[in-house]
């Protein structure tokens, strides 16, 4: 087949890939989207928990319900954008044991521990903020399990074999001298 010919269908192939990948895309996002607007509407800024849960979620709540003022989307909407982020790192956290997503559970627990230092009044300040550190503490023993700071050494042990020495040698046995035989002729005789 002719350069040109597998360079246009090339480019053809390309393209189509392109346009593909440019419609699955545009139908990821549509239904990203369709998902969140079809978020429960959840009370937002409001003291709906109790207990100790209330001392960590209720300040979460209110700082989103604060900060999301002016988004194209609904603080109810983040609130359960926040709550599904925690909830698959600390999953898959747990059953992959991936750097990312160990990574995206410790951002997620100190930004919830930054939003429970902030919202919460200045008396109860410190002892919210602990019970928070706290929580997210025990939870991290599920989500980091395995991790192991230690750095890795690999050593390599030698048991002492013994050395091996191999000499490939030809020994051709001596040919017994008995003259020259019968069948041998002299060249030019």
């Amino acid at each position: 087949m002719a350069n040109w010919i597998k360079a246009v269908a090339a480019i053809a192939v390309f393209s189509f890939v392109v346009l593909l990948f440019n419609g699955a895309v545009e139908i990821m996002l549509d239904a990203t989207h369709r998902l969140l607007t079809a978020a429960p509407n959840v009370q937002v800024g409001d003291s709906t928990s109790t207990g100790v849960w209330a001392t960590i979620d209720n300040p979460v709540r209110s700082y989103i319900a604060a900060h999301s003022v002016g988004l194209p989307i609904s603080a109810s909407t983040v609130y359960t954008l926040w709550q599904a982020v925690g909830l698959f790192s600390l999953t898959t956290g747990f059953i992959t044991r991936s750097n990312g997503v160990r990574l995206t559970w410790t951002a997620w627990g100190a930004a919830s521990i930054a939003m429970v230092w902030t919202i919460t009044p200045g008396t109860s300040r410190t002892v919210a903020t602990a019970i928070a550190v706290l929580a997210w503490t025990i939870a991290s023993a599920f989500a980091l399990r395995g991790l192991n700071l230690r750095p890795r050494v690999f050593a390599s042990v030698h048991t002492g074999a013994p050395q091996v020495t191999v000499q490939p040698q030809i020994h051709v046995p001596a040919q017994p001298d008995a003259g020259t035989p019968h069948n041998v002729r002299q060249l030019n005789s």
